[in-house]
């Protein structure tokens, strides 16, 4: 199990995973997911992320609308779910543009309106953290051999952001 505060453990996983799936509502009720790069996650919480303002994820955000953020990295699982807006903010745009972002958006510069920020303000988020595949066989394992059921290495937590 982990020593550090459950938030911190979370935030900082996320984090570290750099890319996640982003879900979003369309119109008609309809779930839709899509790889996005974390750009940073503050010491607020607020999770940032840069589109194209004429992306389906802006339509889908327009207004201030639940999303979902979910990473999957190497025996860390996450959901958070919160709310998204955009945000104009040239200076946290040219904070977070490098070559990559560069390359992503072709000819564009963070000055150009086209380019947003997406701010996520998180409400709960919901974790599991394992101490990885051969200790979690080896729970199972000895599920498998005896009459109680396998341990569960590592820990889930619940918590409000």
């Amino acid at each position: 199990m982990s020593s550090k505060d459950p938030v911190e453990n979370l935030l900082q996983k996320t984090q570290d995973a750099n890319i996640c799936m982003f879900t979003t509502t369309e119109d008609d009720g309809s779930l839709v997911s899509r790889p996005m790069v974390i750009q940073a996650i503050d010491d607020d919480h607020t999770i940032w992320f840069m589109t194209r303002v004429n992306t389906p994820a802006m339509q889908e955000v327009a207004g201030g609308q639940q999303v979902n953020v979910s990473v999957a990295e190497k025996g860390f699982w996450a959901s958070i779910s919160g709310v998204a807006t955009a945000v104009q903010d040239i200076d946290r745009k040219k904070e977070f543009w490098s070559k990559t972002t560069e390359a992503f958006f072709g000819d564009a510069k963070p000055e150009d309106p086209e380019v947003v920020l997406l701010k996520v303000t998180p409400e709960t988020g919901q974790y599991w953290d394992s101490p990885g595949l051969p200790a979690m066989a080896v729970e199972l394992v000895k599920g498998l051999k005896g009459d109680n059921e396998a341990a569960r290495p590592g820990e889930s937590r619940e918590v409000d952001l």
